[in-house]
């Protein structure tokens, strides 16, 4: 088996990504790397000052590009991915890797216990991890809740990380999601929702290989960091709402370990800065909009910047969540606004009420919360 392996960026550190494209073009199972650009920047620069060493040290060629645009959303990390589906279903190696570009703790692993549970005849293998109880916070208080109430019998919500950037595709399953529309039209964030919508709909077989460093890369500041994130993962799953996924498929998940110091301690973004972006007033429209939620959800965002933020708890976010389904209007600036400041006030309450009481703790409710979610659904209770 020869492999193919994409690293799509944007303005990581040079240093950082050239480390993890020679680490890569040094695996025995790697017949080709190809790093992804989105621009022509200094990232861009100093990736390509280095390739040619690399080139040399390993024997492994190494290519270098510029994303081309494929979907019509905004151009982002999903033109970035799909440019990487499209030269790999275009040549002749067996599988696919990708790996965000920005982690310092990759090393030849990922790669390895990837090839191995794909040798086992798996479709995807998808990498899941250790994580700060508050990092991570677009996966659990977007994605796994919008799969558990839009999917409730399917396996999608189970999927311990469905936005993570690391996995790998079986050419069967590259073509199938170079073919498939929804995943050619994310450009965005949003690409990594639905690749694991579209694997669970064409029933491909997934295997999940938990890597015990944890994926150390740079975090966030205030949460505004993500802002956009937020949006286009969120604007994604509403896509979603009629859509028909398959319920179960072959889904293998390694057992994990206990999550190492480093990672248990590691605080995701910054509490006082983020409680910050929530504003004591309120455009005229942002109040109208604000009405058409649950009443205690209205209230408590008029003043949710004073602190008060413990009101926005896992059932209230369930009742919210459901509304913004509907109503949420993406490119309608107040809307986008209201959504972003709606998910900062319940990342603020999870970490206030939570988090703060410990690692195990904040890990056993958020896996919790989504089976609650999940049960609630399938009877019918929301």
């Amino acid at each position: 088996m020869a492999s193919l392996v994409v690293f799509p960026f944007k303005t990581e550190d040079p240093a950082v990504v050239s480390r993890n494209v020679q680490i890569a073009a040094g695996h025995a199972s790697v017949a080709e790397v190809l790093c992804v650009s989105s621009e022509r920047g200094t990232t861009y620069e100093g990736v390509n000052a280095g390739i040619s060493s690399i080139v040399e040290a390993t024997g492994t060629p190494v290519g270098l590009i510029i994303q081309a645009r494929i979907g019509s959303k905004r151009p982002g990390k999903g033109d970035g991915m799909n440019t990487g589906l499209h030269h790999f279903v275009d040549g002749a190696h067996d599988r696919l890797h990708f790996y965000d570009s920005d982690i310092t703790s990759f090393d030849e692993t990922w790669i390895t216990k990837a090839e191995k549970a794909a040798d086992q005849g798996f479709d995807i293998v998808r990498h899941y991890f250790p994580r700060s109880s508050t990092d991570g916070m677009v996966t659990w208080m977007i994605t796994r809740p919008g799969f558990a109430f839009l999917f409730p019998k399917s396996d999608l919500s189970l999927i311990d990380q469905p936005l993570g950037g690391e996995l790998l595709l079986s050419r069967g399953a590259a073509e199938t999601l170079a073919s498939d529309s929804w995943v050619q039209d994310q450009s965005d964030w949003g690409i990594d929702t639905l690749i694991t919508f579209s694997a669970v709909r064409h029933g491909m077989s997934i295997a999940e290989v938990y890597i015990p460093q944890g994926k150390v890369h740079k975090l966030y500041g205030q949460l505004s960091d993500i802002r956009r994130m937020v949006i286009e993962c969120f604007s994604a799953m509403q896509d979603l709402r009629n859509q028909t996924p398959g319920q179960h498929i072959t889904h293998h998940v390694e057992p994990s370990g206990e999550a190492p110091s480093s990672i248990t301690s590691k605080i995701g973004y910054d509490y006082g800065t983020t409680l910050e972006l929530i504003p004591s007033v309120f455009t005229d429209r942002q109040l109208e909009l604000l009405s058409t939620l649950p009443g205690l959800a209205n209230e408590g965002m008029i003043s949710a910047h004073t602190g008060r933020v413990s009101f926005m708890d896992e059932d209230l976010w369930r009742e919210v969540y459901i509304v913004l389904l509907v109503e949420f209007a993406r490119d309608d600036e107040d809307w986008e606004e209201l959504l972003f400041l709606l998910w900062v006030v319940r990342v603020l309450a999870y970490t206030r009420e939570v988090a703060a009481n410990g690692y195990e703790q904040a890990m056993k409710y958020l896996k919790g919360t989504i089976r609650h979610y999940r049960e609630g659904q399938s009877h019918g209770n929301i």
